[in-house]
């Protein structure tokens, strides 16, 4: 089972480099570990065009798709109205949000505002998903039987929490065949990325239905081996032939 998600992220403050985006990171790592796949990480402006059509193109490619960013009470916070122009739907006021706003101003010493409270919006007929370390919720919207959409707020403490305690669990029951793949590492030390593909072609190492990847840095380099649930065979065979192939070169006690 492939299925494949992608995520877009929103916000002037991700392309202008003031903020740090960490969310393809985590997303992917989460995704990964339950046997769904990240295929696209797009950062894009606060722009309603712009998200209206970044959601849309992605829905073309894959069944799930991520957007985060652009759920507080500024002007500038505009997912929800483009995500409501594209799927001609409604914005409404979630009421478990409202309360769990005003105990969240409350234990602050605050009285909520009518601005905070924009913080509560939420497309009509989505499933508010609790943020349980800040104030605006995740949704989740089934576009339809085959098509997801997840809407999450941009901090990643709150992005990562909604991800771990809400959306995780439904993936996984939801996609409950999936499989995690199959991972090998071998590592290497003293010897650069060319003479490394030099040896493997001399050899003719091209295994079979196993992806491998290259990752350089301080003088050593990770060659990674992937492999779906079912190939544990080929990629056993294809990590021992590279311990060999390598054996002069392999960085043992890392």
């Amino acid at each position: 089972m492939d299925i494949q998600a992608e995520l877009i992220s929103i916000g002037n403050e991700l392309l202008s480099g003031r903020t740090l985006n960490t969310h393809g990171r985590d997303l992917g790592e989460a995704l990964s570990a339950i046997g769904l796949q990240l295929v696209r990480d797009t950062t894009i402006p606060d722009d309603l065009f712009t998200i209206g059509q970044a959601v849309d193109e992605a829905f073309e490619r894959v069944s799930l798709v991520f957007v985060s960013g652009g759920l507080g009470p500024t002007v500038d916070d505009i997912t929800r109205d483009a995500l409501a122009r594209l799927l001609n739907c409604k914005i409404v006021l979630d009421q478990a949000t409202i309360d769990h706003l005003k105990g969240w101003y409350e234990k602050r010493g605050r009285t909520i505002t009518i601005a905070a409270t924009r913080q509560a919006q939420v497309l009509e007929n989505a499933t508010v998903l609790f943020n349980p370390v800040g104030a605006a919720p995740g949704q989740r919207i089934e576009i339809d039987k085959q098509k997801t959409l997840f809407v999450l707020p941009g901090p990643p403490n709150e992005f990562n929490a909604i991800l771990k305690e809400e959306i995780i669990p439904w993936l996984q029951k939801t996609y409950k065949h999936a499989r995690p793949k199959l991972v090998r590492i071998v590592r290497t030390k003293g010897i650069g990325e060319s003479d490394i593909v030099t040896i493997l072609e001399s050899a003719g190492f091209e295994p079979h239905n196993i992806e491998l990847g290259f990752y350089p840095g301080m003088g050593k380099v990770e060659i990674r081996l992937t492999a779906d649930s079912d190939h544990s065979l080929p990629i056993a065979e294809a990590e021992q032939t590279l311990l060999k192939l390598l054996a002069d070169h392999l960085d043992l006690y890392d």
